[in-house]
């Protein structure tokens, strides 16, 4: 039989590989060029922990349920399979939404330049970037995480990859709320006329 690649959670697995490099790519940019670490997830408070350690989980559960079904591939009919939604289309905008998310959120993590941070930096907030991909979503980053994350549950959507987009909008919501927060404290009027320009997501 004739090895068929929209049939392999090798592909997913390979996007997911190349969507966590960039950003860590970028990470070591950052730290070599500024000598900053972008990291900064503030492990004292309890609820940014949490999100943190749900972000953790997500990542985790996604390699971990499609290096389960790449081995076995009979494992996501058992992860509650949602026939309704398979078909080869779906499968094919899942390679579109992954690649096309990774891309941009490459983007947009190097057009925020030296300001690129991984959670709430202590103390004023960085230049206000408003630009390039920020002109058209005020979270161009999350907004690719989450479409990245669409587009895996899209190649195999399961009661599993459902569950964890889910967690994945929900934890990202939460904390575009206290980005949004910290930003209007720091940066006033300049930020509130930005919001009035620009939707949240898109």
């Amino acid at each position: 039989m004739d090895f068929d690649p929209m049939n392999s959670a090798l592909i997913p697995l390979m996007f997911g590989a190349g969507f966590v490099l960039v950003t860590v790519v970028r990470g070591y940019w950052l730290w070599r060029t500024d000598g900053t670490s972008p990291y900064v997830i503030d492990h004292d408070d309890p609820l940014h922990r949490y999100l943190g350690q749900v972000f953790g989980v997500v990542v985790a559960g996604l390699f971990l349920y499609f290096g389960a079904i790449a081995i076995w591939p009979s494992l996501a009919s058992g992860a509650g399979q949602l026939d309704w939604a398979m078909s080869r289309p779906t499968r094919y905008a899942s390679v579109v939404l992954m690649g096309l998310a990774t891309i941009w959120t490459g983007y947009a993590q190097f057009h925020m330049g030296n300001s690129w941070r991984i959670g709430i930096p202590r103390g004023e907030a960085p230049m206000l970037r408003t630009s390039g991909p920020f002109a058209v979503s005020r979270n161009p980053i999350f907004l690719g995480m989450l479409v990245f994350v669409i587009g895996m549950t899209l190649w195999s959507p399961t009661t599993v990859t459902v569950s964890l987009l889910i967690a994945t909008f929900i934890s990202i919501e939460v904390q575009i709320r206290f980005e949004e927060s910290w930003l209007e404290r720091s940066k006033g009027d300049e930020y509130r006329a930005y919001c009035l320009r620009v939707r949240r997501w898109i």
